[in-house]
């Protein structure tokens, strides 16, 4: 009788979960952030999916692979979401799903071989992008100063300089 009740009791806190997940509005969505300075580019991938984990998912996260252009003395932009905590294989990832919440923080490290101040944009690439009616998607520069909504347009800022590295984060707020 009891591994009844225990079984019971476990059915009604995963149906309950799942509810309250779907009432909450939690969306899958995906966004796919690209900087680039002319025809020289890079993108990371950031999500939400109900099956992805906060942790390294092999179905959902992609790992860094390095930049070649940079491996072979070319110019280049490189943007990775960095996981410092992680497996050192694991620490700088290309895109990176998690599982759905109503308020997820990417940090974006940006990096490039081009002049101190040149001119990067990033912004939301319209391929590879599925967003929600109702998810604010917003570019934070620095601690929370500068904010900008992604949804509206792009952002430009100044390369940090060879050798030097940008840090800008993005915020995803389900209602």
């Amino acid at each position: 009788m009891r591994p009844n009740i225990v079984r019971a009791f476990a059915v009604i806190v995963a149906t309950l979960s799942l509810t309250c997940v779907a009432a909450m509005g939690f969306e899958p969505m995906t966004a796919t952030i690209r900087v680039s300075s002319g025809a020289l580019y890079d993108y990371v991938v950031i999500g939400e999916h109900p099956k992805a984990n906060n942790g390294f998912d092999n179905a959902y996260d992609t790992i860094y692979p390095g930049n070649l252009n940079a491996d072979m003395g070319e110019p280049y932009i490189s943007i990775v979401i960095p996981q410092p905590e992680w497996n050192p294989a694991l620490r700088e990832l290309k895109g990176d799903v998690r599982s759905p919440a109503k308020g997820q923080k990417w940090q974006l490290v940006i990096s490039s071989s081009l002049a101190k101040g040149t001119p990067l944009k990033l912004e939301l690439q319209a391929e590879g992008t599925s967003l929600p009616p109702a998810l604010k998607l917003m570019l934070i520069e620095g601690e929370g100063r500068k904010k900008t909504d992604l949804r509206l347009g792009e952002y430009i800022f100044p390369a940090p300089g060879a050798g030097k590295t940008t840090t800008l984060f993005i915020t995803a707020e389900q209602p």
